[in-house]
């Protein structure tokens, strides 16, 4: 387990910056604090005693029990953790506030502030309760108070710019101001909230992580809802005014419609321009949304139709279809007031332009909104800032706050921590990788901050610009001039104090209001972002190299208990035969054995070349059937080419012979006769049905069962009376088959018939509840047999040669899979699927790094773009393999019954 957090070292003074420290903490899971409280200090450099408990770390103002296991809350990823003391910033959330006040635009957007029975002032000084950092807002600019009713009254202190109401200039002495009215001091806005919305459930996982279900599907809005314009504006006398809050913010009206038809049109635009901003969220709408999470967090699924849809901030905009601009002598009235400026980033890429400190708050606003409301299955995030013009470590503190987004997890096999690139190098190894990319799962925001840092990635950057790899760039210059060409909208930062915006594209606008956040208010939602996870995400990102069968059956302990309980909670039906192979991209890789709709041929073909894994395959298959089932329902008999290739199943109390073709040709004759005679005795007791079929009436009519554990002798290698005799309905019988193209090789006299036994059980088998896997290492020998005929299962792993791969899996990309992976291959399913996947191994040890201790390590910003350092993964060389402990335990198992 690995989670990310972040410690405060104990400040040196009263007053004095609490420094910060981000670490990486990787230790088994279920460690307790208490095991990691001293690394912990000694990473933020603090020498603290030998004894943990010595060791005090904080949430917040709580200290943290040190019993409290690492990945449980607070303990999760993302988590700002103080050492000796509480954190001097953290502020615990008043309970029972009346009212809340939100920063819903402007230059410093984005807070949410309660409000209580005192008088609360807002101004640019930092003495204010609430500080803006507007250069428009006197120092303190205006007062809110909270009357015992609930009720909140608002008066200007005097300010030098003066202050709107609703685009009205506020009188002098206090006035009320209702919930939902926008106040206008400076370039911000501000606004009373409505009762905060109800937070999603949430389960932590134990791993660092809160598990979000999915999020409600969108409202179907009937067609043109959107859009829906009000009548054409009434003759109207033009207004002296053109401000940005011209009118009145989505109130309650009255339940009388007026009768001025004039009134019925400004409340028509009144109810478009609330539904607008309900549709494209402020930033302070955005931050609860994350700390909550709120119902609307991660609800843009591609398929949402405002997907890649972002507001830069807000302006009076005409009510017609497009968003055109108005006439010059074009009334007030016909205008929405207060309504977002928003981008289609799926039609072009974006630019933005401006002063440096204004330009990273607008960006932090644009990327804060897309990860709040696309998932990180929907979309991913790349930010480059890779120009020389610029201190590396200023470049790494200008987005170390977006370190903790996790739609910058790499996905799809990059070899980074994240998905940064905050050198030359690392820019250019991102570019390409997007580049390189042939089947990208889902949409990519590549955010670009100056220039590239190279040549090679502004070629590669220019060539994702012209489109083709679902991948829209945002890019960031000080000037529009310096922006790379082919961009589909620029935004430029205007105004004497930069805190306005014009957009210059298919849909123009001028004189807006931007959106800009703190880096502070960015990395408080980042943080928030950081432990959640969907529950059912679409895709698990790339396949592994490497897995271990029992980490997939969730088996960590392998004890004759939990292999019981498996086998006490099976349906008393026809037995299971579903072997777990390993995992695809998006699941886990299955093969089903028995199928009732299949039941003539459930048979499993593998291929591939000396080395692929085909011996291993075959060995997880088994162990795997052994796991899901008892022995009296399922028997196994292992057919091993030359060498020990399957000998090592043989403790499996599910395995009734072994059997060496090559070194034994008398057994393999005996083998032979008996699985004939076993198909003859299954036909002659199952007169004419299906083993499910015939089955089901023996249960019906109570027939006597073995006890459960019991391994009645009906496996090939015994004689066919025994199955004849035993009280036991007959088990599945699967036969498993390492170098089954040997056996049809001419210098093997003892092969031959037991391939044409193997080729009785593939064409009459799968009705008796007699399965074949067959593995061959050439498949040009076994094309046409009524092996290979008759399996609906087909796998290929590595092959010499194209059309091996097409013999096995109908395509032939097996070819190019690489030697340095062993088990990775495509599985061609019975409905004609095929999925890449990679097999699990169980003949491996247990690995040395599970037994290590918990490790602390300092993270650098600058270096997360790079290839992480990997811990080395060494096999315990002295104990016993996977499968013989798997063997031990089912053995303790079955004869515990």
């Amino acid at each position: 387990m690995q989670i990310r957090l972040t410690v405060l070292r104990p400040r040196t003074g009263p007053g004095a910056p609490a420094t910060a420290t981000d670490v990486l903490v990787t230790a088994p899971v279920g460690t307790a604090l208490g095991a990691l409280s001293v690394a912990l200090a000694g990473a933020v450099g603090v020498r603290g005693p030998r004894s943990a408990t010595h060791v005090h770390l904080y949430a917040g103002s709580e200290r943290i029990d040190d019993r409290t296991p690492l990945g449980h809350p607070p303990l999760l990823d993302g988590a700002l953790l103080s050492l000796g003391e509480p954190d001097p910033q953290a502020q615990a959330a008043p309970a029972g506030a009346a009212a809340e006040l939100r920063v819903v635009g402007g230059p410093d957007a984005g807070g949410v502030h309660r409000l209580h029975g005192r008088q609360i002032r807002l101004g640019r000084s930092s003495e204010a309760d609430v500080p803006l950092d507007d250069p428009d807002v006197s120092r303190m600019h205006l007062a809110l108070q909270l009357a015992a009713d609930g009720s909140v009254t608002v008066h200007d202190l005097g300010s030098t710019n003066g202050t709107l109401l609703d685009g009205r200039p506020l009188a002098e002495e206090p006035q009320p101001l209702p919930p939902g009215a926008l106040l206008r001091l400076g370039e911000s806005t501000v606004a009373l909230a409505a009762a905060p919305e109800q937070a999603r459930a949430t389960t932590p996982d134990g791993l660092g992580h809160l598990q979000v279900g999915p999020p409600a599907p969108p409202a179907v809005r009937p067609a043109g809802q959107a859009e829906e314009q009000p009548p054409p504006a009434a003759p109207s006398t033009p207004s002296r005014t053109r401000s940005l809050l011209s009118r009145t913010l989505g109130r309650t009206a009255p339940t009388a419609a007026p009768a001025d038809p004039a009134l019925q049109l400004q409340r028509a635009r009144e109810r478009q321009a609330a539904a607008l901003r309900e549709r494209f969220p402020d930033p302070a709408a955005l931050l609860l949304g994350a700390l909550g999470p709120g119902p609307r967090l991660w609800e843009r699924l591609p398929a949402h139709p405002d997907a890649l849809v972002v507001r830069l901030g807000t302006a009076d905009l005409p009510t017609r279809l497009g968003g055109a601009a108005a006439a010059p002598d074009e009334a007030p009235e016909a205008l929405l007031p207060a309504v977002p400026v928003t981008v289609e980033l799926a039609a072009g890429g974006l630019g933005l332009a401006g002063p440096r400190e204004r330009l990273l708050g607008l960006a932090r606003a644009l990327l804060a909104q897309l990860t709040v409301l696309h998932p990180p299955s929907g979309l991913s995030l790349v930010v480059i800032s890779a120009d020389g013009r610029a201190a590396a470590e200023q470049r790494a503190e200008d987005w170390s706050w977006a370190l903790w987004l996790p739609h910058l997890r790499p996905t799809r096999g990059q070899d980074c921590r994240l998905l940064f690139g905050l050198d030359p190098a690392q820019a250019e190894q991102r570019l390409t990788e997007l580049l390189a990319d042939p089947e990208p799962v889902g949409p990519t925001v590549l955010l670009v901050d100056g220039d590239p840092g190279s040549a090679a990635a502004r070629e590669a950057l220019a060539r994702l610009l012209r489109g083709g790899h679902a991948v829209h760039p945002v890019c960031l210059a000080e000037a529009p001039d310096q922006l790379p060409p082919g961009l589909g909208a620029t935004a430029v930062i205007t105004g004497e104090v930069a805190t306005q915006l014009s957009l210059r594209g298919p849909r123009p606008v001028e004189g807006a209001a931007l959106d800009a956040v703190s880096p502070a208010w960015a990395e408080r939602l980042a943080r928030a972002l950081a432990p959640l996870r969907e529950t059912a995400p679409v895709s698990r990102g790339p396949i592994p190299e490497a897995l271990r069968l029992l980490d997939l059956l969730e088996l960590d302990t392998v004890t004759p208990a939990k292999l019981s309980a498996r086998w006490a909670g099976l349906p008393s039906t026809t037995g299971t035969a579903s072997a777990l192979l390993g995992t695809t991209r998006d699941d886990l890789c299955t093969v089903e054995l028995a199928n009732a709709e299949l039941p003539e041929q459930q048979h499993v073909l593998v291929g591939g070349a000396r080395g692929a894994g085909k011996s291993e395959l075959l060995r997880t298959l088994a162990a795997s059937l052994a796991v899901g089932e008892r022995p009296d329902r399922l028997s196994l008999l292992l057919i091993g080419g030359a060498g020990p290739s399957l000998a090592a199943c043989a403790e499996l109390p599910h395995v009734g012979a072994v059997l060496d073709a090559a070194a034994d040709p008398r057994q393999a004759l005996l083998t032979a006769e008996a699985l004939l005679d076993e198909l003859t005795h299954r036909e002659e007791l199952f007169r004419g049905r299906p083993f499910a079929a015939w089955y089901a009436e023996q249960a019906l009519r109570s027939t006597v069962v073995a006890p459960r554990g019991a391994t009645p002798a009906t496996g090939p290698a015994a004689p066919p009376a025994a199955v004849a005799t035993a009280t036991a309905p007959p088990p599945r019988l699967v036969v498993v088959v390492d170098d089954y193209d040997e056996l049809l090789a001419p210098q093997s006299p003892a092969g031959r018939p037991l391939a044409r036994a193997l080729a009785a059980v593939a064409q009459r088998g799968g009705r008796l509840g007699v399965h074949l896997v067959a593995a061959t290492g050439r498949p040009e020998l076994t094309v046409g047999t009524e092996v290979d005929n008759a399996a609906q299962w087909r796998i290929a792993l590595r092959t010499d040669h194209p059309g091996d791969s097409d013999l096995l899996v109908h395509v032939d990309d097996a070819a190019a899979l690489p030697d340095s992976t062993p088990g990775r291959g495509y599985l061609r399913r019975p409905d004609g699927a095929v999925l890449a996947f990679q097999t699990a191994r169980i003949t491996g040890r247990i690995p040395r790094t599970a037994t290590l201790r918990p490790t602390v390590v300092a993270l650098d910003p600058a270096q997360l773009g790079t290839p992480p350092t990997r811990r080395p993964v060494r096999e315990l060389g002295n104990g016993p393999t996977d499968l013989a402990l798997l063997a031990s335990a089912l053995q303790r198992a079955a004869a515990s019954g």
